[in-house]
C-alpha cells in the first residue's frame, strides 16, 4: 500500500525523477496483494490487481537512497544485512512525528487495512513533501 500511494503522489505531481520500490524482509518473493489491499487502494484510484511482492536484497539495499521501514525489526534485519544502510533507513512514523511501529494487517479484515493504510497515508504525504524539497533543494 505504501508503494503504490507514494508512486501515486510521484505520478500525479509529474515527479519522474524518484524510483520508488517496495521489498519484505520477511515474506517471500512473488505473492499478490491481499483482496483487502486491493479493495482499500482502489479507494484512492490506485489498482493493485497485478502487484506481486519482492524480496529484500543487499543491490536494493545498496541502490537506495532512503529506505523506510513499517516497524523497528525492519530496520534491525536491514541492519543485520548490512550495518552501514541504517545511516540511510528511517522508520515511516517519523515522517508522521510517531513513535512506534505500523500494524501488520495480515490476515486482518478490510476495515483492518483500512486502519492501517490511514496510520501510513499522513506520513507518505510528509515524507513525499520532505523527500521532494530534498531534491529540489529547498530543504536541507
Amino acid at each position: 500500500m505504501a508503494e503504490a500511494y507514494f508512486r501515486s503522489l510521484c505520478e500525479k505531481s509529474g515527479r519522474r525523477d524518484m524510483t520508488v520500490a517496495s521489498a519484505g524482509t520477511f515474506a517471500g518473493g512473488g505473492d499478490a496483494a491481499s483482496s483487502q489491499t486491493v479493495s482499500v487502494m482502489r479507494e484512492y484510484g490506485i489498482d493493485l490487481s497485478c502487484h506481486r511482492s519482492s524480496m529484500l536484497t543487499h543491490d536494493m539495499i545498496n541502490d537506495a537512497d532512503l529506505i523506510v521501514t513499517m516497524t523497528d525489526s525492519h530496520r534491525h534485519h536491514i541492519g543485520s544485512m548490512m550495518p552501514a544502510a541504517l545511516k540511510k533507513t528511517r522508520n515511516l512514523l517519523e515522517f508522521a512525528q510517531k513513535e512506534g511501529n505500523i500494524s501488520d494487517p495480515f490476515g486482518g479484515s478490510e476495515k483492518i487495512y483500512e486502519d492501517c493504510f490511514s496510520e501510513m497515508k499522513v506520513a507518505l504525504d510528509n515524507l513525499f513533501l520532505e523527500v521532494v524539497g530534498k531534491i529540489d533543494g529547498t530543504i536541507k
